[in-house]
């Protein structure tokens, strides 16, 4: 067994979201029948819950094999110039912006509505004319969850706009707090956005002069839908998510980490360590989605040996509500109950798990991720 040994986590976190496509998750945990009572998931009060409701910053961040294909992009960014008041504006979407916009709406059905046409000056910057008043941006609108962005349906959308860019004539991209600029050297071309609307809500899109009117090579010939990846539904018979899932999101920096091919649920799980912090740094993700509202009994599985930590941190979101609570991992052994909790029909729930811990957490401070079960109440 690979050696248990203390990360380095007294960095100011870095709170960016990465999904590594190796590394396999699963959410389970179980006690022994004689340590039940210990390992059962103990809700927090709510004075607890709201001292432990941060919201959980993470940002678009753009996956490695991305970043690469984003890198063989080049597109001249083109601004929109002076603002001269309306008169300086296109009257409208340009041929080419209409038909990428239509094609969005189409091909991403996690798009709630696209905007585009806007005759403005930058906001921030009343000299400067917006992008949107020349018909080349458009604004592609995904719902919030709780507030914060839904990355699981707006990165796919960032991440094959990347990877077309110079056949569409994509030159500028903000999602959720993440800017990306086609003109930049190679490895800059991403950066923190730091705007005052942190576009946790929408993607902002910029098409070159010749994308706008429809010239570049992606207008040439028909439009393959892009085949997006999702993360599969849980029937009403209830189900496994594993750690091989693409409902499972791990996030923060890599090499913080840790994965095993030879324990867990299915001989694979990933483990970190908690630290203490007000903010979360590594910390896991399973992105739920029902066939049909039902309440669930929500089991995840333990590994002694991996997870040690006594107060691990978990949230389930469930029917618009969430629930905080903390379990010892050092005592579970297979498969444990979090609890039930009643799901509504479709997505934007989730279990989540959570290193940055209120105290010094001491010695034992491994914290596992394996293998989340669903068990339909009778």
């Amino acid at each position: 067994m690979p050696a248990l040994t203390d990360q380095p986590k007294n960095f100011s976190p870095t709170r960016s979201r990465y999904t590594p496509m190796s590394i396999p998750l699963l959410l389970s945990l179980a006690c022994a029948a004689s340590l039940v009572s210990a390992c059962q998931g103990t809700i927090l009060s709510e004075e607890e819950q709201d001292k432990l409701s941060i919201a959980v910053e993470t940002r678009w961040a753009i996956p490695p094999e991305v970043a690469a294909a984003g890198d063989q992009q080049d597109v001249s960014y083109t601004g929109a110039g002076a603002w001269h008041g309306s008169s300086s504006c296109a009257g409208g979407l340009l041929s080419g912006t209409a038909e990428f916009k239509n094609f969005i709406l189409a091909s991403f059905p996690q798009v709630s509505e696209v905007g585009g046409y806007n005759c403005r000056s930058i906001v921030g910057n009343s000299s400067r004319m917006s992008v949107h008043g020349t018909g080349r941006a458009i604004d592609i609108h995904i719902p919030t969850i709780n507030g914060n962005a839904d990355n699981a349906a707006g990165d796919p959308i960032g991440n094959w706009l990347i990877a077309n860019a110079e056949a569409i004539g994509v030159q500028y991209i903000i999602w959720d707090r993440t800017q990306w600029t086609a003109s930049r050297p190679d490895g800059s071309k991403s950066r923190r956005y730091g705007g005052a609307h942190p576009h946790n809500d929408h993607l902002h899109v910029e098409l070159s002069p010749s994308g706008g009117l429809g010239n570049t090579d992606w207008f040439d010939g028909p439009h393959e839908t892009p085949s997006t990846p999702s993360c599969e539904t849980i029937e009403a018979t209830g189900g496994v998510l594993e750690t091989d899932s693409l409902c499972l999101h791990l996030n923060g920096p890599s090499r913080y980490w840790r994965s095993v091919d030879d324990a867990g649920n299915e001989s694979s799980l990933v483990w970190t360590n908690a630290f203490q912090s007000d903010t979360p740094s590594n910390w896991a993700q399973f992105e739920l989605q029902f066939a049909e509202a039902n309440s669930y009994r929500v089991e995840v599985f333990l590994d002694p040996a991996y997870g040690k930590y006594n107060a691990t941190r978990y949230r389930v979101n469930h029917g618009g509500e969430t629930t905080n609570l903390v379990i010892d991992q050092s005592a579970g052994q297979g498969w444990t109950s979090l609890g039930n909790f009643a799901f509504s029909a479709g997505g934007g729930q989730s279990v989540s798990v959570f290193d940055n811990v209120s105290s010094a957490p001491g010695s034992n401070r491994s914290i596992m991720v394996d293998a989340v079960r669903f068990i339909p109440e009778p």
